[in-house]
Formats: structure tokens, sequence, C-alpha cells
């Protein structure tokens, strides 16, 4: 982590997984589920020495409580006063204890601050609200795991009722209603808005996705591209929902925060325009600023394992390591657990890796094999 002098508590805290923190200190616990989500169940209360499985952490936040009889009327634990409490240590040198711990770990902050980004445009996006509002997320969000953080990093906004005026080809004033969708900005390298997305959030809507006439297409741009600006190692995803949920995988685990996220908008990579302005040339602007090496994670289909294999060799091309990663058959990074994105870029394989050429084959014969 980026450690400071003064670092307060509540910031050292947030730097410090409790799950990987209980088995570093060799805390006996199992894993449970509860009404907030995943709990750590500890076999010994340290503030009361009761050994019957009675004290609960968040597995995310920390916060928990021992229900042992003899712990009765006393406070809540956060990972401070369990902390103080394991080590027999008073404020001061726990506060210290977990620093060094923090800084000896190496731990990376999720990053919840998006770079600076421009919103002044020559276009107006549809009437909208930016997310979340009043403190409240939008329930479709919530229930894809984007929760009020990711909203406000990703610069989501919502459009109950609006319209994208534009004028056509013929001089006539137009207009596309974006009527109950989440708008996705998306912005270049610089940070700067250049076009938007306008996904429905009903699965039923006859046209999921909408994009904006007369604006340069997503197809240009590396989508959160100007939020990895310094990573050494990005995941190249397709769409910008499976950014967002990969995003969510990588900051699951401590040491695959630093590891950035985009997307392409489609299993291609587009190359070939003589200004450079083009998401090959987004990449390499990237390696300047410091990327050394990409994983492809689109969908796990034939067709786009081997769009990947052709974009990674391209990468290649320019001086850059690139992998393959391989979901699930038929499988984007928003539709499997976080644990499946983890495990498909832990195992990413070169592209000229037997191995991924093997499953290629078996996936392709697996496909014509299945009835039409």
């Amino acid at each position: 982590m980026r450690h400071k002098p003064d670092t307060d508590l509540s910031e050292i805290l947030e730097h410090i997984d409790p799950e990987l923190f209980l088995d570093y200190e060799g805390v006996r616990f199992k894993r449970t589920f509860g009404s907030s989500g995943q709990q750590l169940n500890i076999k010994t209360c340290p503030r009361c020495g009761g050994n019957g499985w009675k004290v609960y952490l968040n597995a995310s936040s920390g916060l928990g409580n021992c229900f042992h009889g003899d712990c009765a009327g006393e406070p809540g634990f956060n990972l401070f006063s369990f902390s103080r409490h394991l080590w027999g240590t008073d404020s001061s040198e726990t506060i210290r204890r977990l620093k060094d711990y923090a800084r000896d770990q190496g731990w990376v902050a999720k990053r919840s601050t998006s770079a600076e980004v421009e919103e002044v445009t020559d276009f107006d996006m549809p009437e909208s609200i930016e997310l979340p509002h009043g403190g409240r997320n939008l329930r479709y969000l919530e229930q894809r795991g984007i929760d009020r953080d990711l909203a406000r990093y990703f610069h989501l906004r919502f459009c109950h009722k609006g319209q994208y005026i534009y004028i056509d080809g013929e001089g006539r004033r137009m207009w596309q209603n974006y009527d109950n969708r989440v708008l996705i900005p998306i912005y270049d390298l610089d940070g700067v808005l250049v076009t938007f997305q306008g996904r429905h959030i009903s699965n039923d809507a006859p046209r999921k996705y909408l994009f904006p006439p007369g604006l340069p297409g997503s197809g240009r741009f590396l989508y959160n591209g100007h939020n990895v600006i310094g990573c050494e190692e990005i995941v190249i995803c397709e769409g910008a929902f499976d950014v967002m949920a990969t995003k969510i995988a990588m900051d699951s685990k401590v040491h695959l925060r630093s590891v950035g996220q985009i997307g392409t908008f489609g299993k291609h990579l587009s190359h070939g325009d003589h200004n450079g302005q083009d998401q090959l040339g987004a990449l390499i602007r990237l390696k300047q600023h410091g990327l050394k090496s990409v994983v492809f994670m689109w969908d796990g289909e034939v067709d786009a394992i081997k769009a990947a294999i052709e974009s990674a060799k391209l990468v290649r091309s320019v001086g850059l390591s690139a992998k393959v990663a391989l979901l699930p058959e038929g499988k984007d990074p928003n539709e499997v657990p976080p644990s499946v994105v983890v495990d498909a870029y832990e195992r990413a394989m070169s592209c000229s890796d037997v191995r991924l050429l093997r499953e290629l084959m078996r996936r392709a014969r697996l496909r014509e094999s299945k009835p039409e």
C-alpha cells in the first residue's frame, strides 16, 4: 500500500482484509453466511475467552460481535478492538502493529476514486441523475453487485425519462428515447467524455443497449482506460458491465487490486488509424505510462477465444506481453461469480500455449457435436 506516516486508523483498516488477517495471526475460524453476507465465525473470543464459536466478524468490514454470555453488554468488535484484545496491547501499540502489518504485507487499497474527468462537451446527454442519488443506488445495479461506490467510480447515471437530441444527415432535428436506462459515460484516456451508452434496466426491452447517433463509435475507445494509466497489468474485457464485474473480482483479492480493467465494446481490438486514434493506439499510450502486460478475458465461446488469440498476437507486436483467460463456455465475466473470474485470470495462458489451443479445439468439437 502507499503508506503515509500520518495515516489514521480508519485508513489503515481499509487496507486490511479481515480473512487474511485472521489467517496471518493463526486465529481459528470458519466461513459462514448471514443476512449481511459472508461471516467469519471465530472459535475463541479474545476478550472474554469463550471458545464456543460464538464470535462473528463480517468478512468485508471486520465488524462483529461475541454472543458468549461473558461478553454480554460489551460493545461490538472492529478489527482494531479485536486486535487490541488479541494482542493484549494498548491503543497506540495496537495502531502501530496494525500499521506495520499493513505495510509489511504490501496491501493495496481498493481504488474507489475515479481519475479526474471532464464532463464539458459539445453534446448533451439525456436528462438523468448521478448515481448514487441521495445516498441511494439503483436496485438494478445492486442486483448485479455494483454498489454505490462502484456506481460513483464509473460515473453511472440513471435516466427515468429523457431523450438524446441530435441532427441527422439531412439536417433534421431527431430524438432517441432513453427512458429507464442506466447511462454509461465513456471517456478517452485524458478523461474527456466522448460518448455514452444506455442500458435498459429490463431484460425484456427490445433493445437492451442504445448508442447515440452522430457521436464517435465506442469501439474507438477503451472503456475505463483513463482509470488504468500507470497500471503495469490490465485485464481486457468486452462490455462495460464485464469491466465492472472484473473490478469487483480483482478487488476481492488484495494482491490483485493493482491490476486494471478496461473494455473494448466487442470481441475486437480496433487498429489501423493512421493517427493512432484507436484502441491499439490507446494501449501504446498506456505502455508509455508503464503498461507491461494484458490479459484478454472475453467470453468463453469459441469465436471469442479465437478473436482473443488474434488480438493478443496484435498486442505482442507492439511490445506488450499478452495472455488469454478462459471463462466457462458461453459466459461473460458478469455472468459468473468473482472467484471464477479470478481463477480464469490466474490461469491465463500465452496465445501460443499448446494447452490453450487444445482447449479451443475441444470446445470447437463440442460445439459442432451439439444439435442445431
